[in-house]
């Protein structure tokens, strides 16, 4: 009778480790095979709520400072956090206002486009014989939730990132997140597009689609276990440990 019910008990137990097999938790099962593959990349657009640092430059410093917002003090201008405050805010129509320039359309374009439009106004309206000017997005970050250890709102500094690098910046997905269907969610010219991931395997890493962008969101789903448990559960091994203290407490009772 003992017997029976040890084996009725450790049943179940063994079935539930089982659930979650090694294909469906290591990453980038076979990326030997896309070793040495081409790299491709695809510059990002200006968006709506945009905050941009646009500086203009020229061999005189005294004819460009007109066109440039003062940042204040060397300390401020360290601070990524001030640069914004002063920073340019593109409006829902895609403009931004700078300095006796007025409005001007960046909205849609990349940051190097909207430095030729900005450039070619200077130049052409006879303000400035041969400037410079950089564009560059302040706030530029990602939504991550779900199964990862570090849900939120992540900001990066670079135009654009890893989805590797994302979940790195997330500390990870946890043990109990579908590793086969990651969704990347993202808006852009007025659509709202849906891509899903397999992180088991390297296909995807040739797809510049796939690098992460400014105010992209990425969604990581629970498996079966997780959700139907209502989130009580954290981790499959949580099933394991409660489960054998039960049968500890019923084998010393049978006794």
């Amino acid at each position: 009778m003992k017997k029976n019910l040890l084996l009725i008990i450790l049943l179940p137990l063994v079935i539930l480790q089982s659930c979650t097999t090694r294909k469906e938790m290591l990453y980038l099962q076979d990326v030997d095979k896309y070793a040495n593959t081409n790299l491709n990349y695809v510059s990002t657009k200006i968006q709506t709520n945009d905050i941009l640092k646009i500086e203009v430059g020229d061999l005189n410093p005294v004819v460009a400072a007109p066109f440039n917002i003062s940042s204040g003090s060397a300390s401020a201008q360290s601070s990524v956090e001030m640069m914004k405050l002063s920073g340019y805010l593109v409006t829902p129509k895609g403009f931004v206002m700078m300095p006796i320039l007025n409005e001007i359309k960046v909205g849609g374009l990349t940051p190097t486009e909207a430095e030729v439009v900005i450039k070619n106004r200077l130049i052409n309206e006879g303000y400035l014989v041969n400037p410079t000017v950089q564009v560059r997005v302040l706030n530029n970050k990602f939504t991550i939730l779900g199964e990862v250890n570090a849900p939120g709102v992540i900001p990066f500094t670079e135009e654009s990132i890893s989805v590797l690098d994302a979940i790195g910046l997330a500390k990870d997905l946890t043990y109990s997140a579908i590793r086969k269907d990651i969704q990347l969610i993202r808006e852009q010219d007025g659509k709202r597009l849906v891509y899903h991931i397999d992180l088991t395997t390297a296909h995807w890493m040739s797809n510049p689609n796939f690098r992460i962008r400014q105010n992209d969101v990425i969604v990581v789903t629970p498996n079966k276990l997780k959700a139907n448990s209502g989130g009580l559960i954290k981790d499959p091994l949580q099933v394991l440990g409660i489960a054998a203290s039960l049968l500890a407490i019923i084998l010393l009772i049978a006794k």
